[in-house]
């Protein structure tokens, strides 16, 4: 499954839940442990009167919280390159960080309440819990718990889109109708690629025929290409493909558009995309 996600239930490890940062650990207390725990920072300074008033709630509600969020704080006066480089432009300013990335974010001491959904919003909950579970599952198991999290949570993304890439193949329409809420997003759209793709049913005997005869137009190449990735054939392909697109005329565009699509399926991250790139270029201009 391509989904991402950190681990449910996060250990708080051996640093309390709330603790201070700089400049020199920041990466590893904040970044890294983000993967693990969604971290909240917190930059302040000693002489900000709303620092002291937000600072004793935030601390309070992420301990009420039992260690699954965390509160850093940063000191903008000791660290002032931190505060550059996250565009603190007034305090007390808090930021969410999950994966790495910050996720929410507020300035100001705004109302108990307010904390309490900002919280809430970064924090995974129940459904999130149960799709972080599942990426460690045997498959069974996997859509077992995807299911439970689409119970709870019926438009939930990544619970509808793991799911789906794992009934590609079982259970097409079913496939379909999760990922289609979803659309644009680029996972959703590789597995309605592999749907169309598996919808192919070309005579690869016949289109290969005409290609070893070497009088296959764009149009047959592109039916091949299409063919062979419906079979997971994917190296062959993208070649057939690329081939149409080198040979130009009418059928140009649909083989560069099946390309991209199937580029989408593999990932940017496939060696066969990356070889695959630059003689589309070279193709294309």
């Amino acid at each position: 499954m391509s989904f991402s996600f950190s681990s449910p239930r996060p250990d708080a490890g051996d640093l309390p839940l709330v603790y201070e940062v700089d400049q020199a650990n920041f990466e590893a207390q904040v970044l890294e442990r983000s993967h693990a725990v969604p971290v909240v920072v917190d930059f302040w300074a000693a002489w900000c009167g709303p620092c002291r008033t937000l600072g004793p709630m935030l601390e309070q509600a992420v301990q009420a919280r039992g260690g699954r969020v965390v509160l850093a704080k940063v000191d903008v006066d000791a660290n002032p390159g931190l505060a550059q480089a996250f565009r603190v432009q007034g305090i007390p300013q808090v930021l969410g960080f999950r994966d790495g990335k910050p996720a929410a974010s507020f300035t100001g001491a705004v109302p108990a309440t307010e904390i309490e959904r900002f919280l809430d919003g970064l924090v995974p909950g129940e459904a999130d819990v149960l799709v972080k579970t599942a990426r460690a599952l045997p498959p069974a198991q996997a859509e077992e718990k995807l299911r439970e999290a689409l119970a709870l949570e019926p438009g939930h993304r990544e619970a509808a889109v793991g799911l789906a890439e794992l009934l590609v193949d079982r259970e097409p329409d079913t496939a379909r109708e999760l990922v289609a809420p979803h659309r644009p997003d680029p996972a959703a759209e590789a597995v309605l690629t592999r749907l169309d793709l598996a919808d192919d049913t070309g005579d690869l005997t016949a289109l290969q025929a005409a290609v070893d005869r070497g009088d296959a137009d764009g149009a047959t190449l592109v039916s091949l290409g299409r063919a062979l990735a419906a079979r997971g054939e994917y190296e062959e392909a993208i070649d057939r493909l690329l081939a149409a697109v080198e040979l130009g005329g009418d059928d140009r565009d649909a083989a560069r558009e099946q390309l991209v699509a199937l580029f989408g399926v593999l990932g940017d991250d496939d060696e066969r995309v990356r070889a695959a790139r630059p003689r589309l270029a070279r193709a294309l201009f």
